[in-house]
């Protein structure tokens, strides 16, 4: 009899500890952190971007494409990496989707997509060796 009231209270220990644990559990605070920390001055994603509609999704997704892919053609086509090529303005890409992007509609995005990631993909490759040698990947 003794047995089992240890056990139970054994259990119940074990059981309290991780609950107490979970008590004391604080999440981090995501704004401390740099969206970029191997360049912490990077401009940051425009609201439209970085919170967009459920309507805006495929924008937002166009946009960072988009957006990464100006950045590795920089670092590839000045055969150097720093964060101001790695990370520009987001003016040019706003402006993409201002002009040559707007009104077009999700089906027309999801179809572009696909082509522009490819084209970041191979910008990447190219970059990536660039910015691990300067530190910046």
């Amino acid at each position: 009899m003794m047995g089992r009231h240890l056990a139970a209270l054994m259990m119940a220990g074990l059981m309290a500890g991780p609950v107490a644990a979970q008590d004391s559990f604080m999440l981090p605070d995501l704004n401390e952190e740099p969206e970029n920390p191997d360049c912490p001055d990077a401009p940051a994603r425009p609201e439209w971007v970085a919170n967009p509609s459920n309507e805006g999704l495929t924008r937002s997704e166009l946009a960072t494409e988009l957006y990464q892919q100006e950045g590795y053609r920089n670092v590839v086509e000045a055969g150097e990496c720093t964060c101001e090529l790695r990370f520009p303005s987001w003016d040019n890409v706003t402006e993409a989707m201002e002009t040559e992007f707007a009104g077009i509609s999700r089906f027309e995005f999801l179809e572009v997509i696909p082509d522009i990631r490819k084209a970041t993909k191979t910008y990447r490759n190219e970059g990536r060796p660039i910015c691990r040698d300067a530190g910046l990947w």
